[in-house]
């Protein structure tokens, strides 16, 4: 028997078909008959039965698709790092993924005035000089593609998202001060709740366009991250702005003493019929897959957590160089490295990037001992030759600098690259305290440079 017979019958057997006409006496008969009773009471027990399998079923299931839209709505999202070395600044902002090729959208503002572009995805793999695929900063919309052979896209939704719909915002927010407390990277969901469309003007130009207004306390770092719909995991919208207040602090006495920026609530994003549109005129044309195939065979522990711990140390080392050698985020990026190589003792880019990080900091015998492990798994790699060359040579292990100095010299073959070692290597020679004969090292000569 189905649930809804098993409900119709309780309501058949309870009302009955003259309930409205029985005299009471007829009704107090019919309950307190033993057939009756019985029947009534076998009635019940299935109703009981179908309510416990509803409550026990459905809402198990109704839970697990929401954990399957978090998950997937987490891993389609970005993290997008802008280097401006110029003006020795960083732009941290968020992205998703709208095609399954490595199409993905974000903030104009994310990342204009960057010369350096990085694209951080599932935590734990890094894409360097991204494709600029589209760039709209009147509308603050911008399209990148990864050399990404597969990638967790999020369908964006093609009619605007009614009033009262559950979101999350998923992305970055905050992330200098989350990875500054030790812990390693990882995207955020903050839930908020859609309040409506509303106009108001674009970045540059000041048109009236749409925007989709949402109360939810999100922050820094949000911006070109998806609203996506807790219902059906669809994009509503692209989080662009938040809107802060001054809050006023006094002292014991009611005077005011200062005022600290504090977040209101109030955020803006630009709905997901726009983003399509905006696409479209610039002929692109996203094609998610369904998010039950959007599965991405994922690594062992680990492999995933030496990853993540990996680029974790990795966006550390890369903030504190824009910052002119930032010691404190250094030793952070060290302390990373060092989870990483433990669980990952076969890669060599992991010790590696852990020497660059003691040479930053200038503790070469440290450096000399990681490039000496990253060497033994890979010991014709030029570029590692040469840095493991710095470190013995500003350590003062001249002859052991010198013979790693002519093996990377031995490694390559054009000019070019010959010149890039020994560029690196005059550079050490620049900065050495104590006088030492560039003899020692390997002197430039005709038949090298050639």
């Amino acid at each position: 028997m189905s649930l809804f017979r098993v409900f119709d019958a309780a309501l058949v057997r309870f009302s009955g078909p003259t309930a409205s006409i029985c005299p009471a006496h007829s009704i107090y008969e019919q309950l307190t008959s033993l057939p009756s009773l019985l029947d009534f009471t076998h009635t019940m027990y299935h109703v009981l039965i179908a309510a416990f399998l509803l409550l026990t079923v459905t809402e198990p299931a109704h839970a697990g698709q929401r954990q399957d839209i978090f998950r997937h709505a987490k891993a389609a999202t970005v993290l997008i790092v802008g280097v401006n070395d110029a003006a020795h600044s960083i732009s941290l902002g968020s992205g998703f993924f709208v095609d399954a090729s490595g199409l993905l959208v974000t903030n104009a503002h994310v990342i204009e005035e960057s010369a350096r572009l990085y694209v951080y995805v599932l935590d734990r793999e890094i894409y360097a000089a991204p494709d600029v695929v589209a760039v709209d900063p009147d509308l603050d919309l911008a399209v990148l593609r990864i050399p990404n052979a597969w990638a967790d896209p999020l369908a964006l939704a093609a009619d605007p998202t009614p009033e009262g719909t559950e979101v999350i915002a998923v992305g970055y927010p905050r992330i200098t001060d989350i990875l500054q407390l030790g812990f390693a990277l990882h995207a955020s969901t903050i839930p908020a709740m859609v309040s409506g469309l509303v106009q108001g003007p674009s970045r540059t130009n000041g048109r009236v366009v749409d925007f989709l207004q949402t109360a939810g306390l999100l922050n820094s770092g949000n911006s070109g991250g998806p609203l996506v719909r807790t219902d059906s995991g669809e994009v509503a919208a692209m989080v662009v702005t938040t809107v802060p207040y001054l809050e006023r602090a006094k002292d014991p006495h009611g005077v005011a003493i200062g005022s600290v920026m504090m977040k209101s609530g109030i955020s803006y994003s630009i709905p997901a019929p726009a983003i399509r549109q905006w696409l479209a005129a610039n002929h692109l044309s996203p094609s998610p897959s369904p998010l039950a195939q959007a599965q991405q065979p994922l690594p062992n522990m680990a492999e995933s957590e030496a990853n993540r711990s990996f680029a974790t140390g990795y966006l550390l080392q890369t903030i504190a160089m824009v910052l002119h050698g930032d010691a404190d985020l250094l030793k952070l990026a060290i302390r990373h490295y060092c989870v990483a190589a433990e669980l990952r003792p076969d890669a060599p880019a992991i010790v590696r990037n852990l020497g660059l990080a003691y040479a930053s900091l200038e503790q070469w015998d440290k450096a000399v001992q990681a490039y000496g492990k990253a060497l033994a798994l890979a010991p014709d790699d030029p570029e590692l030759l040469t840095d493991a060359a710095v470190a013995q040579q500003r350590s003062g292990r001249a002859e052991g600098a010198a013979a790693l100095y002519q093996a990377a010299l031995n490694t390559v073959d054009s000019a070019a690259e010959k010149e890039r070692v020994h560029s690196k290597m005059r550079g050490a020679i620049t900065h050495l305290k104590s006088a030492i004969p560039v003899d020692q090292v390997g002197r430039p000569n005709s038949d090298s440079a050639k």
